[in-house]
């Protein structure tokens, strides 16, 4: 076992992924419906792992012995094998930074295990191509995979129970189109519930779950044309769509629930008068209380102006689209 450093960008789904598939093993981790990313070029998370003399988790300079520090250490042991390796796996360090809030709604778990599984494989020497690290990384969290990408991708839900055709991949690079999120974050601090738990009542409870699932695909076709045609309009109203629908899933949810507080509303209701007014914008929500507007370049700093001063916004970062998530051995 050696020591090496990864990157992994966080990515925001313009087609959203809500729910789990139940006909399958669940250490597989299968999205119930496929989903289409833009990675971020400004939010990005830096993960290092060597060898150690106990296992020991450090994020952000803490120390976990939580939940979390048990899902990353069955990933190396997931890595571990993966590689080929006989055997136990060695005792690992892992310290992570996170250049992006904690579990706050802005995939900071897309672009952990993302920068968690390069660092893995790069450690234990494992000689894999980057579909299979993707789907290596979707075991550890669902959108994982398609931080293993740059650009704009797209995860497949397949239907085979073995996974097999669960496929991130690349549809576009970074450079296809100039367009911007600018992510507005209207609270500090972590959700107060964690996305699976989330997705599980939804499944289980929302009337309107299985609408939400039978809808995906059409979703995802349209927005990779729209996306390959460099068309905002188009792909803008499928963006919003493919969210309000994910949402109306959990307000329906029995007890309902929602991410979203009173500056998540008002951020969107000034994006909606803007865009009447004549400025293109348009809103997506993941699990969280932050509001995203995907935009064109040139209309990003007039978003940030705009939405910045609304009482209750707490910062407003403007994201290009991102590179592949990347590792190297430094030990």
């Amino acid at each position: 076992m050696k020591t090496a450093r990864a990157t992994a960008h966080s990515n925001i789904a313009l087609c959203k992924y809500w729910g789990k598939r139940v006909d399958a093993p669940a250490e597989l981790n299968l999205p119930a419906t496929g989903s289409l990313s833009l990675t971020l070029d400004a939010l990005w998370t830096e993960t290092v792992v060597g060898p150690a003399g106990a296992d020991r988790f450090e994020l952000d300079g803490v120390t976990h012995v939580d939940d979390a520090a048990r899902k990353v250490f069955a990933h190396l042991d997931r890595m571990w094998r993966a590689a080929g390796r006989d055997g136990a796996r060695p005792h690992a360090h892992v310290r992570s930074t996170n250049h992006l809030p904690t579990a706050a709604g802005l995939a900071s778990s897309a672009s952990g295990f993302a920068a968690l599984t390069m660092a893995a494989a790069a450690a234990f020497g494992a000689e894999l191509d980057r579909t299979r690290l993707a789907a290596l990384a979707r075991m550890g969290s669902g959108s994982a995979a398609r931080s293993i990408w740059g650009g704009f991708v797209r995860l497949d839900r397949g239907n085979r129970p073995d996974g097999e055709d669960c496929v991130a991949r690349a549809l576009l690079p970074a450079d296809h189109w100039d367009v911007r999120l600018v992510v507005v974050q209207t609270t500090a601090g972590k959700k107060p519930i964690g996305s699976t738990a989330g997705m599980e009542r939804s499944r289980t409870t929302s009337p309107y779950y299985d609408a939400w699932v039978d809808g995906a695909p059409q979703d995802l076709d349209r927005a990779e044309a729209a996306l390959a045609a460099r068309d905002l309009p188009t792909l803008g109203a499928i963006v919003e769509h493919s969210c309000f629908k994910m949402h109306a899933c959990m307000l329906a949810s029995s007890p309902p629930f929602t991410y979203w507080n009173g500056t998540t509303v008002e951020v969107m209701r000034a994006v909606w008068a803007s865009r009447a007014a004549g400025l293109d914008g348009f809103v997506t929500i993941d699990a969280g209380p932050h509001v995203k507007v995907l935009c064109t370049a040139q209309t990003a700093a007039t978003w940030v102006q705009q939405l910045g001063v609304l009482p209750g916004v707490v910062a407003v970062q403007t994201c290009a689209p991102g590179p592949d998530a990347a590792a190297e051995v430094i030990a």
